[in-house]
């Protein structure tokens, strides 16, 4: 199931700046081992935010982790890791992320 969260992007240079997330970009839950789910952007996104302002978007994901609780509301982290193996669904992408751990 995918839903849409929130993030927010901070520019704090004197230029414009291009903001590219990919698709399989990982958030995690900001409290680690808290079993509360971690999350993948489900598209690409592209987002311009201009000088020195703050974007707040929505963008849609997906869940990583199918046994734990739903982030839902819960404050998170960009990690520097990313799903590279193509998916479509959340089914798929427990059954990599199944795959990984086996």
């Amino acid at each position: 199931m995918s839903w849409n969260t929130e993030i927010s992007l901070k520019n704090n240079s004197e230029k414009d700046v291009l903001c590219i997330i990919p698709k399989g970009q990982v958030f995690e839950n900001k409290t680690v081992g808290s079993r509360i789910q971690s999350v993948v952007s489900s598209r690409e996104y592209k987002l311009i935010i201009p000088k020195n302002s703050k974007l707040t978007v929505e963008i849609e994901v997906l869940c990583i982790n199918q046994t734990f609780k739903s982030p839902i509301c819960k404050p998170g982290n960009v990690t520097i890791f990313r799903i590279d193996q193509p998916f479509s669904s959340q089914t798929e992408l427990w059954e990599i992320m199944k795959r990984q751990s086996a």
